[in-house]
């Protein structure tokens, strides 16, 4: 007697498992699971508009994510070890891309100039604002800023909630967190008189 192939069902059970692989790496990759794609059809490089305009190229990284079963493996092994080794490879992949992302990003970051050593000291506020500076930050229609997304070590997080006390509680740091933000504030309005006299 022959068993039933059940097509239907084996296409459900591929979505339902790459939806879980996906998960544990969209899990890994943190702030860079809100990161836009997209998909390009042909070619090893893609090009790229900064901020500032300017025009840049990168090429691309091949990554995998091995996962060593056959379809008699399947039909061998338990729901839920399957589900484990799919949420296992799923985060060592999401690890590796988040690995790659920082590195990227930290040669992009050098590149532009926008390194700041604190060469080993406590960080203060005055070194924060300095960080703030060398960030684009945009705002909204109400002119309110959008803050960007800060990546930390989780030992530093104590020290940035100290820092906001000390904002709270300090005219006078109030005043130089303000004037950097009136400062941003300037350089967003100018980049956006630019871009209305382009289009």
């Amino acid at each position: 007697m022959t068993l039933p192939l059940y097509p239907k069902l084996k296409i459900e059970l591929e979505d339902w498992f790459m939806e879980v692989f996906k998960g544990a790496v969209q899990k890994e990759l943190g702030v860079f699971s809100e990161s836009p794609h997209f998909i390009q059809h042909e070619g090893t490089s893609h090009s790229y508009e900064t901020v500032d305009g300017e025009e840049r190229e990168t090429d691309y990284h091949s990554m995998t994510a091995e996962i060593p079963m056959s379809s008699i493996d399947v039909a061998d092994r338990r729901l839920d070890e399957i589900l484990l080794l799919l949420i296992e490879k799923g985060e060592e992949f999401g690890r590796r891309q988040a690995q790659f992302h920082f590195g990227r990003l930290n040669e992009i970051i050098e590149q532009a100039g926008n390194v700041i050593d604190g060469k080993g000291q406590k960080l203060t506020l005055d070194l924060l604002l300095k960080t703030i500076e060398q960030v684009h930050i945009s705002f909204d229609e109400d002119e309110n800023p959008r803050m960007p997304t800060m990546v930390m070590h989780p030992d530093m997080a104590p020290r940035i909630q100290e820092i906001i006390r000390e904002v709270e509680a300090d005219e006078t740091a109030q005043e130089k967190f303000h004037e950097v933000m009136t400062r941003k504030l300037g350089e967003w309005r100018e980049e956006q008189n630019r871009r209305k006299l382009v289009d």
